[in-house]
């Protein structure tokens, strides 16, 4: 369910196709995940979970699996 709602709010965010596999997905691997993007998917992530990452988790996010794996810290 968590990961279903992340890869919601990535798809609205980054504006994706449902049927774009995310598998692949990180920052610089589509265009729309640059640095505005992931202050975008960040802030949006924020308060789709009203959860609040620290500076360097934000810079930590590697994968979509990292930013996975950093909200079911939160949210668990």
């Amino acid at each position: 369910m968590i990961d279903q709602k992340i890869e919601n709010v990535v798809r609205g965010v980054f504006e994706l196709d449902e049927n774009k596999s995310l598998e692949e997905v990180a920052p610089g691997s589509i265009p729309q995940w640059d640095s505005l993007g992931h202050v975008s998917l960040i802030s949006a992530i924020e308060k789709a979970f009203e959860i609040q990452f620290t500076p360097d988790e934000v810079a930590e996010i590697e994968s979509l699996e990292s930013l996975k794996t950093l909200v079911t810290k939160y949210v668990s």
